[in-house]
């Protein structure tokens, strides 16, 4: 009769599909939390791994926009902690640290140290809300969810360093409340480091631009600031000793005259509005600079021949006049 009645209801089991699916899926459920359980370290008490997730992203209910993933309490705001955020369909997976101290800007700190896409990226900006001494702290992102309508969108957390620390919030609209100041920082970096009143200390574009004060970057080096160094070496082509051959046009006192009454700067240099608007190549500066420098030599030179012959004209002159 046992026996039976056990193969009564494993075929009616199989007959069902929804209940055979469903006990499959809650077996999965409650096996992975078991399993999580057990693997994750934990320090003073604390999961070092942690993690928040939206199961269904509905684009309806959550659109484009700022959501926060963390927050700290005040009475003890020294958190310091790095985040991964992902989708579920691994278009865009973006990982960073954060850490605040007491809300005191320059004791606080972002770091992007990856940020990987398909074609757009979901995650585009991070930023961090904060107000006074032992105020909450908050964390938030925005998110683009355009090619992710129905999937899920996780949060990981790694290595809180303290027992009152960085605490996950499960993508609630984000907002500014009354008395806080943003600090917003562009994620869409291969690597950016900044804190609070300096946010774009160090920047690495995904074009390979480097940007030092800059998060844009125009050149393969960009700095917005001063540099100091004891050697800057630059490498030149086309140097113009061309100007020393044979067939090069030298041109005149007077051409250039005319230049510069048109023009109000000499020929071939940039003019005061250009240098304001572009700046300079140092290089190719040089290398203008020493085609002028050239060509006043050989004008110089020219004159001084000139006045060789002036000055011996002019003593036979005074000789034929004492005769």
């Amino acid at each position: 009769m046992q026996c039976g009645r056990t193969e009564f209801i494993l075929l009616s089991a199989k007959s069902n599909g929804v209940m055979k699916k469903t006990l499959f899926y809650l077996l999965f459920f409650f096996t992975g939390i078991a399993t999580y359980a057990q693997n994750t370290p934990t320090f003073n008490g604390k999961q070092l791994i942690n993690l928040t997730a939206i199961p269904v992203w509905d684009v309806a209910q959550r659109p484009e926009g700022w959501y926060r993933i963390a927050t700290t309490t005040g009475v003890s705001s020294r958190a310091n902690a790095s985040f991964e955020l992902r989708d579920n369909a691994h278009h865009s997976t973006l990982r960073f640290e954060v850490g605040v101290s007491f809300n005191y800007g320059p004791g606080s700190s972002l770091t992007v140290t990856s940020h990987n896409y398909y074609s757009v990226p979901i995650f585009q900006k991070l930023r961090i809300i904060t107000s006074t001494t032992y105020a909450d702290s908050y964390l938030e992102v925005y998110v683009k969810p355009i090619i992710n309508n129905g999937r899920a969108i996780e949060a990981y957390i790694f290595n809180p360093l303290s027992v009152s620390d960085w605490q996950l919030v499960n993508w609630t609209p984000g907002e500014v409340p009354a008395g806080y100041s943003v600090t917003e920082f562009d994620a869409d970096k291969l690597f950016s480091v900044g804190n609070i009143p300096n946010k774009n200390i160090l920047a690495v574009n995904r074009n390979g631009y480097v940007g030092i004060g800059t998060d844009t970057p125009r050149e393969r080096l960009s700095v917005n600031g001063k540099i100091r160094a004891q050697e800057l070496k630059i490498e030149v082509a086309n140097w113009p000793d061309y100007v020393f051959e044979r067939d090069y046009q030298l041109p005149t006192l007077e051409q250039t005259e005319n230049h510069i009454k048109e023009k109000g700067h000499l020929p071939g240099i940039s003019s005061a509005a250009e240098v304001k608007a572009e700046g300079i190549e140092v290089g190719e500066m040089n290398a203008k600079l020493l085609k002028k420098i050239e060509e006043l030599t050989l004008q110089m030179i020219q004159l001084n021949k000139t006045v060789k012959v002036q000055q011996i004209e002019i003593n036979q002159l005074k000789k034929n006049t004492k005769q």
